[in-house]
């Protein structure tokens, strides 16, 4: 088995597929089992309505009293339709603002299984008082295509900024639906003999990291990002370990990890098959 320490300068290009592998893996931190509890839906039923949450009803930040901060309890719907954006950000200021009584207790944004939430373009922004998880374990969708977004928020989707010390993990899936945007004329085409047209389009990565620090990403799925799906910028001590990238081979640049003024990244047990590098390492 190999192990893989990439950090900047090193620079690495991937072909469309690429595995890594490490003996060592990243400590498994999850401290709830709180899942069973909601509902399970299959994919086909995704549109339905599920019961609704109590969106008008008032709530405390810490909701669940053991520092879990389900979206649903701030009113996020998750059947696939309504626009559940504001129950992120205020599940978000709570959790951020929470204070942990123990290391192995972590004030915990939950994204719960078997529900579809739409979040439109939201910056989750820090400092946190606490080290925090963002626990993924139902689906997050963006505005189905450009036209649904507004256009001075097309750059950036979901984009976590100035945090340290965070876990991003889970089963559930972060699906960008960006062929509309990878249909786009602006997007680079293939020209004659093998030739590529440029076209440079305005088009958000799924997840984006700036000036982060401390940042652990584990068991995530991402598939078919708009444009790049996890990109670093300006990041310090960042561990990724056991998460799964797919978009089409035919999808333009879906770069599965873009690392930018960035350091100390290691890449683990992962699998990354998309459009365009797997791992790509810039400077400006």
């Amino acid at each position: 088995m190999t192990y893989f320490h990439i950090s900047i300068p090193f620079l690495a290009s991937c072909l469309c597929f690429c595995i890594f592998y490490t003996q060592a893996r990243l400590e498994h931190h999850h401290h709830h089992q709180h899942h069973d509890h909601h509902n399970h839906h299959d994919h086909e039923n995704k549109h339905k309505h599920h019961s609704p949450s109590p969106s008008n009803a008032p709530y405390t930040c810490d909701v669940d009293g053991d520092g879990i901060f389900d979206v649903r309890k701030f009113g996020a719907i998750g059947d696939g339709l309504e626009d559940d954006t504001n129950a992120f950000k205020e599940a978000w200021k709570c959790a951020c603002q929470s204070q942990s009584q123990s290391p192995f207790y972590l004030p915990m944004l939950l994204v719960p299984h078997g529900y579809y939430f739409i979040i439109q373009s939201t910056i989750f922004k820090g400092p946190c008082k606490s080290p925090i998880i963002f626990q993924v374990d139902g689906t997050l969708m963006p505005p189905d295509g450009p036209e649904s977004w507004p256009k001075n928020k097309r750059h950036k989707w979901l984009v976590f900024y100035r945090i340290n010390q965070m876990i991003i993990k889970g089963r559930g899936l972060i699906d960008g639906r960006g062929q509309q945007w990878w249909d786009l004329p602006c997007k680079p085409h293939k020209g004659p003999n093998g030739s590529t047209l440029p076209g440079p389009c305005d088009s958000p990565s799924a997840i984006r990291f700036v000036m982060c620090a401390n940042l652990k990403l584990q068991e995530l799925k991402i598939k078919d990002s708009p444009h790049f799906n996890v990109r670093f910028d300006r990041c310090v001590s960042v561990r990724i370990d056991s998460i799964f990238i797919s978009a089409p081979a035919s999808s333009p640049n879906t770069d599965g990890i873009h690392i930018e003024n960035t350091n100390d990244v290691q890449i683990h047990n992962s699998i990354i098959s998309n459009g365009d590098d797997c791992v790509s390492i810039g400077s400006a």
